[in-house]
């Protein structure tokens, strides 16, 4: 692979807002937006806290005419992702010119399905056959529902929006997913096969569904003891991950298409390495076998050593296995540097858990970082877990000198990915 892989262009729609810019100062600033939240019409259900987005959807269509004067449904997902998407492109101030290959790989999680369509399958008549309900789903269910349709809305919509005409990829890698689709897209590239590609994810998981499987699963925190500092990484009385929303696509550019324009530059990425525990579906494993595979396998792809490596962006969830089995996994594979000089923070403590997305705007906040030479904070870290003894830019960001940093993004199933990206420098 001989294309160097520059980041032209980013999108992010987030509770801070839209555009790139309001995100950094919110993450820049440890601002939280983790806040007291229920789903509508269930008061007693037990996830009381989350980072929801709270701008009317409508709304933001129609600050987008041309994204949504089609007549075709979109998820709240799918909405947020094919904005942010305009938004990496406008961003870049990228179009696709003539003889130019471009494409998109996202992720965007699980499908979801509108209430009204399960409260129409519920008042079905107990006489009703399958073959009935089958021949009824044109009625019953949404085209949107998973029921009917794969999860591939966002990219598929994302490519007909902007007349892709390359690779056209959806991954399906849980909490890792946007970070594999980063890695996917940062090889087609650095293979020859696209000149540049959209890539990155959005996700919702405030339905009652969705959570109601995370919290099935005994991943989400119910405790109301932290109220707004529920999001804790790292801290010994981090209790489970806190949900949030959003989306964020990158635009990446072959460096000769990126030069050839005069593109402004965020950074470049090196490396990628992507494993799978093979353990259980609900935890990782207590070595942290796969995180060291993937963090390994990223940076021997970046040609980088260990000590080369100033920042890294932790999955960070807030749960009490991943947060002390990374701080394993890191130690493991940076020996004394983790404790001599390595910076590591968890943005999800400002912005919550995005699932399927959450790799793409960890994988921002590093790009940001490049530029703008300064290290995220994770704040609501009060007392550290004695297994979690690393340096975790605690409470404010660091204004330091950063070269190369990793992106973490471990997910169920075992499911591994790990971005490494640098500062971009002319040869």
């Amino acid at each position: 692979m001989s294309n160097r892989v520059l980041v032209t262009g980013i999108g992010i729609v987030s509770a801070y807002g839209i555009g790139r810019e309001c995100y950094w100062q919110g993450i820049r600033h440890g601002q939280s937006l983790v806040k007291s939240w229920k789903l509508k019409g269930l008061d007693d259900f037990p996830v009381k806290y989350a980072a929801p987005i709270e701008t009317d959807i409508e709304h933001l269509k129609r600050d987008y005419p041309s994204l949504f004067n089609r007549d075709i449904q979109l998820e709240r997902r799918a909405i947020f992702g094919m904005i942010a998407a305009q938004e990496a492109l406008n961003d870049g101030q990228k179009r696709l010119e003539q003889r130019e290959v471009m494409g998109v790989c996202a992720c965007s999680g699980v499908p979801d399905a509108d209430d009204h369509t399960f409260a129409k399958i519920g008042t079905s008549s107990s006489q009703d056959t399958l073959t009935t309900l089958l021949r009824e789903r044109d009625q019953v269910v949404s085209h949107i529902n998973g029921l009917r349709s794969g999860n591939d809305m966002l990219s598929r919509q994302i490519a007909e929006q902007f007349d892709m005409n390359g690779p056209v990829m959806n991954i399906s890698g849980a909490c890792a997913g946007a970070t594999q689709a980063i890695g996917l897209a940062y090889r087609a590239i650095a293979r020859g096969e696209s000149d540049c590609m959209l890539s990155g994810g959005g996700d919702s998981v405030l339905n009652v569904r969705t959570l109601s499987a995370l919290y099935l699963l005994g991943a989400t925190s119910t405790t109301s003891r932290w109220g707004e500092r529920l999001c804790r990484p790292f801290d010994v009385d981090r209790s489970g991950l806190v949900a949030g929303e959003g989306a964020c696509f990158l635009l990446l550019e072959s460096e000769t298409s990126a030069l050839k324009r005069g593109a402004k530059i965020y950074g470049e990425i090196v490396g990628y390495g992507s494993s799978l525990d093979a353990y259980k579906v609900t935890a990782p494993h207590p070595a942290g076998e796969g995180a060291i595979a993937s963090m390994q396998c990223a940076l021997d792809d970046a040609g980088l050593a260990p000590e080369q490596i100033e920042y890294i962006n932790a999955h960070g969830t807030s749960t009490p296995l991943n947060d002390a089995i990374e701080t394993r996994a890191i130690k493991s594979v940076f020996g004394q540097h983790s404790q001599d000089g390595l910076m590591v923070s968890s943005t999800k403590s400002m912005i919550g858990h995005w699932i399927a997305a959450a790799g793409a705007p960890e994988a921002a906040a590093c790009l940001l970082a490049l530029k703008h030479q300064c290290v995220p904070p994770t704040i609501h870290l009060e007392s550290h877990d004695p297994e979690c003894d690393l340096d975790y830019v605690k409470d404010q960001a660091r204004d330091v000198n950063v070269n190369y940093c990793l992106s973490n993004s471990f997910g169920f199933g075992g499911l591994n990915a790990t971005l490494a990206m640098g500062r971009y420098i002319h040869e």
